[in-house]
């Protein structure tokens, strides 16, 4: 499931839809549409994301292996969405 999938059920769930399964197709068009407009948003990190992504950053090695640097970059992106929530 992609990350606007999982946007798109998120909001269904919070804004009350339902069973994924019942929700029409216009429905998840708009879905679809929120979804990407709240990643959109949040493309560009602010301050407080940036430090929290760096924590992770500092800890490269030129010596990893392949499934360690993007082990590394998920971890960034989670602890840099964990600051986005943080702030809330």
């Amino acid at each position: 499931m992609t990350p606007v999938e999982r946007g798109m059920r998120a909001l269904a769930e919070t804004l009350g839809y339902g069973d994924w399964d019942a929700v029409d197709a216009l429905s998840r068009d708009k879905l679809k549409a929120a979804a990407r407009a709240v990643l959109e948003a949040i493309r560009e990190p602010d301050l407080y994301m940036t430090e929290s992504g760096a924590e992770i950053v500092r800890h490269v090695g030129s010596n990893e292996s392949e499934e360690a640097y993007r082990n590394d970059a998920a971890n960034t992106w989670r602890f840099m969405i964990a600051g986005a929530l943080g702030q809330d």
